[in-house]
């Protein structure tokens, strides 16, 4: 298959993926300088829009929990936080995965550490904490990569 012949639907599946791995790379990265905390928001917020056209609800939903990541670490409470309720509200009403969830309520912790809310972000960074001790050890890897950027409570 050529480009040319890709639908618009597949380019925009193949942009969403590549936008979210550069952005979930960013995301593990301790200190960010402000040109990368810049482009997790662009990676996160093109990831946003284009499985927002061509995704499932589920698709959707990771690239909230994406974005309120990154809103978080780019110190935008207010979006962050609204990002990180519509994907927990969907992980914890959908049968989900425990890395699903495990992720979702970590961003929710970031986000509320972002919006000042300490006794939202204990109560979020607690729930993910004991989710991550249910994780298969690829899920782990992955989760304690993003999870240790999370401020402790």
């Amino acid at each position: 298959m050529t480009e040319s012949s890709v639908s618009t639907s597949e380019m925009q599946k193949r942009i969403a993926s590549r936008c979210n791995d550069a952005a979930w790379d960013l995301i593990e990265k301790p200190d960010l300088a402000a040109t990368e905390c810049l482009a997790l928001v662009r990676f996160a917020a093109t990831a946003s829009h284009h499985w927002s056209e061509v995704g499932t609800p589920r698709n959707i939903a990771h690239a909230d929990l994406l974005l309120a990541w990154a809103l978080a670490r780019a110190g935008a409470a207010a979006p962050a936080v609204d990002a990180g309720a519509r994907a927990l509200s969907f992980f914890t009403e959908n049968q989900s995965k425990d890395w699903e969830r495990a992720f979702a309520h970590a961003a929710m912790a970031a986000s509320l550490h972002c919006a000042g809310d300490q006794d939202g972000h204990r109560r979020h960074y607690n729930e993910a904490q004991q989710l991550e001790s249910t994780l298969a050890p690829g899920d782990l890897k992955l989760f304690q990569a993003a999870f240790r950027i999370v401020p402790h409570p």
